[in-house]
Protein backbone atom coordinates (compact mmCIF):
# COMPACT_ATOMS: atom_id res chain seq x y z
CA UNK A 1 0.00 0.00 0.00
CA UNK A 2 1.33 3.25 -0.85
CA UNK A 3 1.70 6.28 1.63
CA UNK A 4 0.96 9.68 0.40
CA UNK A 5 3.45 11.85 1.76
CA UNK A 6 2.15 14.96 3.15
CA UNK A 7 -1.08 13.37 4.18
CA UNK A 8 0.34 10.01 6.16
CA UNK A 9 -2.96 7.94 4.74
CA UNK A 10 -3.25 5.41 2.45
CA UNK A 11 -4.16 6.77 -1.50
CA UNK A 12 -5.89 3.23 -1.30
CA UNK A 13 -8.11 5.01 1.41
CA UNK A 14 -8.75 7.90 -0.43
CA UNK A 15 -9.49 6.21 -3.24
CA UNK A 16 -13.04 5.54 -4.17
CA UNK A 17 -12.34 3.13 -7.09
CA UNK A 18 -10.11 1.38 -5.04
CA UNK A 19 -13.11 0.94 -2.46
CA UNK A 20 -14.79 -0.32 -5.22
CA UNK A 21 -12.28 -2.35 -6.91
CA UNK A 22 -12.22 -3.82 -3.45
CA UNK A 23 -15.71 -4.94 -2.88
CA UNK A 24 -16.14 -6.13 -6.22
CA UNK A 25 -12.78 -8.64 -5.77
CA UNK A 26 -14.08 -9.51 -2.34
CA UNK A 27 -16.95 -11.07 -3.69
CA UNK A 28 -15.78 -11.82 -7.48
CA UNK A 29 -18.98 -11.72 -8.93
CA UNK A 30 -20.76 -8.98 -11.45
CA UNK A 31 -23.62 -7.57 -10.01
CA UNK A 32 -24.37 -4.90 -12.22
CA UNK A 33 -22.53 -2.03 -9.39
CA UNK A 34 -21.43 1.22 -11.39
CA UNK A 35 -19.46 3.93 -10.33
CA UNK A 36 -18.63 8.07 -11.29
CA UNK A 37 -14.73 7.63 -11.40
CA UNK A 38 -13.46 11.25 -12.80
CA UNK A 39 -14.44 13.27 -16.13
CA UNK A 40 -13.07 14.35 -19.72
CA UNK A 41 -10.50 16.66 -19.60
CA UNK A 42 -11.24 20.06 -21.31
CA UNK A 43 -8.42 19.31 -24.00
CA UNK A 44 -10.30 16.07 -24.67
CA UNK A 45 -13.69 17.92 -25.19
CA UNK A 46 -12.41 20.65 -27.03
CA UNK A 47 -10.50 17.82 -29.48
CA UNK A 48 -13.77 15.58 -29.87
CA UNK A 49 -15.85 19.13 -30.50
CA UNK A 50 -13.79 20.31 -33.19
CA UNK A 51 -14.11 16.47 -34.75
CA UNK A 52 -18.03 17.39 -34.69
CA UNK A 53 -18.34 15.12 -31.32
CA UNK A 54 -20.12 16.40 -28.51
CA UNK A 55 -20.00 14.46 -25.35
CA UNK A 56 -23.74 14.39 -23.36
CA UNK A 57 -21.59 13.68 -20.50
CA UNK A 58 -18.21 14.24 -18.79
CA UNK A 59 -18.58 11.49 -16.07
CA UNK A 60 -15.99 8.85 -16.56
CA UNK A 61 -18.10 5.79 -15.30
CA UNK A 62 -16.71 2.23 -15.14
CA UNK A 63 -18.36 -1.14 -13.74
CA UNK A 64 -17.74 -3.91 -11.80
CA UNK A 65 -17.52 -5.97 -15.37
CA UNK A 66 -14.02 -4.33 -15.46
CA UNK A 67 -12.94 -5.54 -12.72
CA UNK A 68 -14.38 -8.73 -12.33
CA UNK A 69 -12.57 -9.20 -16.27
CA UNK A 70 -9.21 -8.92 -14.86
CA UNK A 71 -9.38 -11.43 -11.71
CA UNK A 72 -7.65 -14.10 -13.94
CA UNK A 73 -7.19 -12.30 -16.94
CA UNK A 74 -4.56 -13.99 -19.23
CA UNK A 75 -2.65 -10.57 -18.93
CA UNK A 76 -2.30 -11.00 -15.51
CA UNK A 77 1.13 -13.63 -16.09
CA UNK A 78 2.87 -10.76 -18.56
CA UNK A 79 1.96 -7.97 -16.10
CA UNK A 80 -0.14 -6.25 -17.77
CA UNK A 81 -3.10 -5.96 -15.10
CA UNK A 82 -2.70 -3.53 -12.58
CA UNK A 83 -2.67 -5.14 -8.80
CA UNK A 84 -5.66 -5.16 -6.94
CA UNK A 85 -4.24 -2.72 -4.39
CA UNK A 86 -3.44 -0.19 -7.02
CA UNK A 87 -6.70 0.88 -8.56
CA UNK A 88 -6.47 4.36 -6.91
CA UNK A 89 -4.10 4.73 -9.53
CA UNK A 90 -7.40 5.16 -12.28
CA UNK A 91 -8.28 8.15 -10.71
CA UNK A 92 -5.39 9.67 -10.45
CA UNK A 93 -4.61 9.18 -14.02
CA UNK A 94 -7.72 10.52 -14.98
CA UNK A 95 -7.13 13.36 -13.02
CA UNK A 96 -3.53 14.19 -14.21
CA UNK A 97 -2.49 12.27 -17.38
CA UNK A 98 1.14 12.32 -18.57
CA UNK A 99 -0.27 11.63 -22.36
CA UNK A 100 -3.82 11.33 -23.78
CA UNK A 101 -4.04 9.95 -27.04
CA UNK A 102 -7.14 9.13 -29.41
CA UNK A 103 -6.87 5.30 -30.50
CA UNK A 104 -8.06 6.52 -34.40
CA UNK A 105 -9.40 2.56 -35.16
CA UNK A 106 -12.16 2.76 -32.33
CA UNK A 107 -12.57 6.26 -31.29
CA UNK A 108 -11.64 5.35 -27.93
CA UNK A 109 -9.53 7.92 -25.54
CA UNK A 110 -6.79 6.85 -24.12
CA UNK A 111 -5.36 8.54 -21.03
CA UNK A 112 -1.28 7.14 -19.88
CA UNK A 113 0.25 8.29 -16.84
CA UNK A 114 4.34 7.23 -17.20
CA UNK A 115 4.30 8.59 -13.68
CA UNK A 116 2.34 6.66 -11.75
CA UNK A 117 3.22 2.94 -12.42
CA UNK A 118 7.04 1.49 -12.22
CA UNK A 119 10.29 2.83 -14.13
CA UNK A 120 9.81 1.66 -17.70
CA UNK A 121 5.88 0.93 -17.28
CA UNK A 122 2.71 2.74 -17.61
CA UNK A 123 -1.18 2.74 -16.29
CA UNK A 124 -3.02 3.06 -19.41
CA UNK A 125 -6.95 3.77 -19.33
CA UNK A 126 -9.10 3.26 -21.60
CA UNK A 127 -12.65 5.38 -21.90
CA UNK A 128 -15.20 4.89 -24.54
CA UNK A 129 -16.56 7.99 -25.14
CA UNK A 130 -20.78 8.64 -25.71
CA UNK A 131 -21.15 4.65 -24.72
CA UNK A 132 -25.18 3.30 -25.29
CA UNK A 133 -25.57 1.01 -22.11
CA UNK A 134 -29.01 -0.07 -21.01
CA UNK A 135 -30.95 3.28 -22.79
CA UNK A 136 -28.03 5.78 -21.49
CA UNK A 137 -25.14 7.17 -23.00
CA UNK A 138 -21.93 7.51 -20.97
CA UNK A 139 -18.77 7.56 -21.30
CA UNK A 140 -17.64 4.04 -20.05
CA UNK A 141 -14.02 3.11 -18.60
CA UNK A 142 -13.28 -0.15 -20.91
CA UNK A 143 -10.42 -1.42 -20.02
CA UNK A 144 -7.22 -0.58 -17.38
CA UNK A 145 -3.93 -1.89 -17.98
CA UNK A 146 0.02 -1.91 -17.62
CA UNK A 147 2.00 -1.49 -20.88
CA UNK A 148 5.47 -0.39 -22.00
CA UNK A 149 5.86 3.11 -22.60
CA UNK A 150 7.34 2.93 -26.05
CA UNK A 151 3.48 0.79 -26.82
CA UNK A 152 2.01 4.36 -27.43
CA UNK A 153 3.97 5.19 -30.58
CA UNK A 154 1.85 3.33 -33.21
CA UNK A 155 0.00 4.88 -35.99
CA UNK A 156 -2.78 3.70 -34.45
CA UNK A 157 -2.80 6.46 -31.83
CA UNK A 158 -3.13 10.17 -32.24
CA UNK A 159 -1.77 12.52 -29.23
CA UNK A 160 -4.16 14.90 -28.44
CA UNK A 161 -1.70 16.39 -24.93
Amino acid sequence: MCIHPKKKKSYSALSRLQAFANAVLADGMKKGRELVVGSISKEVVMDLQQKGITLETKDVTIDDTVIVKYIKHVKNQKGAVVASDRYWMVEKTLRNPTHIFEDTGQNYIVYVNTRAYSRGRALKVVVHPNYKSKGRTLNYLKSIGVIYTVDMKGRQFRKIK
